[in-house]
């Protein structure tokens, strides 16, 4: 089906807040100015038993404005889009994004698994965007005791990376779910990943940046969560490494809260457990 016709922009959803204005702002500077999933496509409505049809031939469907599942995601969003699901929506629960460097030290690799294993034995959704590095590791520890939720910024039909296929595979299979804003044909793009990134604060309580450069996707993530009034957590680390970067520079400006264990954001969303003495 035609790129340009997927957007499905049945109503333009309200998003009131003045943070929210600030962040779909910022996003816009992270898209083509031709990007063809703003504009409302005429007759949408009756695109939609074919795009149902394209979802179910790959075991997914479509999250569509007026599902009462899909109602409480999209309502948070600046703008109108159709999702496509394999597995299911993140938890209205509590749930939180883990993002960072692609290029991830090894450290920084089996922290996000050991704290993603930490943070869904105590009951808070780990969400991810299934890129190499901290995305890919925090989704392999959240599996070890449930389930957990990507975010792709590509179509169903060009997994990315490609080696995380069967990831995603294991993700639908758990209980959880792979969902993309993006039709089945979308390779991935450069500005779909800002978009991914807005779907990741949005649909969070908060956001742990564990590794990253200043000038990355992850700070992008962690700015679009502060727009939107969400927390933010990140790894402090040594100055002379250049993985934490980011996390540092975040701290010396006081826009996030340094995050020494999982125990940390479960105790800043009030949660009682006792466990996360053995989880350090």
């Amino acid at each position: 089906m035609d790129l340009a016709v997927w957007a499905l922009a049945f109503t333009l959803l309200p998003w009131p807040e003045r943070r929210k204005a600030a962040a779909w702002e910022r996003l816009q500077g992270g898209l083509e100015p031709e990007d063809p999933d703003l504009r409302e496509a005429e007759g949408a409505g009756r695109l939609r038993p074919a795009l149902e049809a394209e979802a179910a031939a790959r075991g997914a469907r479509l999250a569509l404005p007026g599902q009462a599942d899909a109602d409480r995601l999209l309502a948070l969003l600046p703008y109108p889009l159709a999702l496509w699901v394999r597995g299911s929506l993140p938890p209205a629960g509590a749930a939180v994004a883990m993002v960072g460097s692609r290029r991830a030290t090894a450290a920084g690799r089996d922290r996000a698994r050991r704290w993603a294993r930490a943070l869904t034995e105590a009951g808070v959704g780990v969400v991810s965007g299934l890129a190499r590095g901290i995305d890919g590791a925090a989704h392999l520890g959240a599996l070890e005791a449930g389930p957990t939720w990507g975010i792709l910024g590509s179509g169903l039909d060009h997994p990315y990376p490609p080696e995380h296929a069967g990831l995603m595979d294991r993700i639908a299979a758990s209980g959880g779910g792979v969902i993309t804003p993006f039709p089945p044909a979308a390779p991935p793009r450069a500005w779909h990943f800002p978009r991914r990134n807005v779907l990741l604060a949005a649909w969070t309580q908060g956001v742990l940046v564990v590794e990253g450069r200043y000038a990355s996707g992850s700070l992008v993530t962690a700015r679009l969560a502060l727009d939107l009034g969400r927390d933010l957590w990140v790894c402090p680390g040594a100055p002379e490494n250049p993985a934490y970067e980011g996390p540092n520079r975040l701290l010396r400006e006081g826009a996030a809260r340094p995050c020494l264990g999982p125990g940390d954001i479960i105790e800043d969303l009030s949660f009682d457990v006792n466990f996360l003495t053995n989880h350090p």
